[in-house]
């Protein structure tokens, strides 16, 4: 899913959708480099001071690259700049088709909160359809913005469009003037030295936001969101030669639905799918921050755990416990009849003992088998 940010002001700004609103289109000024930042040499001291502001602004947003501070940080910076009373950030969503509030500055957040515009939806949905400059000298002339000017004071406004590597990112809108005029050239001169770099970082936060997420759909499995089972290899790796490097004390849990089998073939693969969903989330619940918990596939689990063996059983029956008092047909609406069990199988390495990631795992499987040959519904540990 791509997603385009959309700087945006105001809601007088995006729900006046009139054609006869009064309004004065600027298209990119003469001079003016590509860029959206203006080149030194051709500049004189105010233009020079800009391009020193604008410098420091981007090295700003390259700190605060993938922060969650990056957008209400643009929303201040820009609204300080030009002097708006009002502004605010939002996203783009191509694939739902609407903008969605992100940041503000100037006005309740509840006023803004759950609101979608779409393209070319008002004036700024009219900016993503047509991506150009504009400055509006008076909003209030818009039949739209005098129904709503109990609420909304805006009396001028300035949108611009983000522009990165020739594509539109998204649109800067910035809102009523502190000094109550309407907003001029030089003003959309100034936003638009710092929506040159604003755009790239929102930009470059989007990308490190999707190649996180697609990390995590990688490392995942999708029923239950646990680590998968390659992912749980990997951390398992890691974790038995750190606790082998620095003499730690480490335990493996391979946790086995007891009948899961029945319960597939009698209310069907929905059922099942549900019941897994929900012996992961007593998982999630009775460990720590700290361990590892992954779906191994099937009806298995598995959990690695730093600390005692004797800490790592008590987790152990802890776990079996919870899973026993689980009611599905309470929190998933199956018949009463079903009732979840588990089977638990316990290895631990302790200090001065040597292992390879198979054997450990091989040790916590058969203290399993044991558990299930006993009569399943308990933990036993590897000898």
């Amino acid at each position: 899913m791509r997603v385009l940010f959309v700087l945006w002001t105001g809601d007088v700004c995006h729900d006046t959708g009139n054609p006869d609103a009064e309004h004065a289109a600027v298209n990119d000024e003469p001079g003016m480099p590509a860029s959206g930042i203006p080149d030194p040499g051709a500049l004189r001291d105010p233009g020079q001071e800009l391009v020193v502001q604008s410098y420091a602004f981007a090295r700003r947003l390259a700190q605060l690259a993938g922060s969650d501070r990056l957008s209400q940080f643009i929303v201040e910076t820009l609204a300080r700049t030009v002097k708006a009373e009002q502004a605010s950030l939002a996203v783009y969503d191509e694939r739902e088709g609407y903008l969605e509030f992100q940041a503000s500055r100037g006005y309740p957040v509840e006023l803004v909160s759950d609101r979608h515009v779409t393209m070319g939806e008002g004036l700024i949905g009219g900016v993503l359809a047509s991506p150009r400059a504009r400055i509006i000298t008076d909003v209030a002339k818009e039949s739209r913005a005098r129904r709503r000017r109990p609420r909304y004071r805006t009396s001028s406004c300035l949108l611009l469009p983000l522009m990165a590597g020739g594509r539109l990112i998204g649109v800067v809108s910035l809102a009523d003037r502190l000094d109550g005029q309407a907003f001029n050239r030089s003003d959309l001169t100034t936003a638009r030295a710092l929506a040159a770099p604003a755009a790239l970082a929102l930009m470059a936060k989007r990308l490190q936001d999707d190649k996180r997420n697609l990390e995590q759909l990688v490392a995942t499995d999708p029923l239950t969101g646990l680590f998968n089972r390659r992912s749980f290899e990997v951390r398992l790796d890691e974790e038995l030669n750190r606790a082998l490097r620095h003499d730690l004390e480490l335990n493996l849990m391979v946790i086995d639905v007891d009948g899961f089998k029945a319960i597939n073939d009698s209310l069907g693969h929905a059922a099942g799918d549900a019941v897994m969903r929900g012996v992961a989330s007593v998982i999630r619940r009775s460990i720590r921050v700290f361990d590892v918990s992954a779906r191994q596939g099937g009806d298995e689990f598995v959990i690695l755990m730093q600390g005692r063996r004797v800490s790592a059983m008590q987790s152990a029956e802890r776990l079996r416990s919870r899973i026993e008092s689980w009611r599905p047909e309470r929190s998933l609406g199956l018949p009463s009849s079903v009732q979840v069990t588990a089977s638990i199988g316990l290895a631990s390495l302790s200090r001065n003992t040597h292992t390879t990631p198979q054997s450990f795992m091989a040790s916590a499987d058969r203290a399993l088998l044991v558990a299930k040959a006993e009569g399943r519904n308990r933990v036993r540990v590897a000898e």
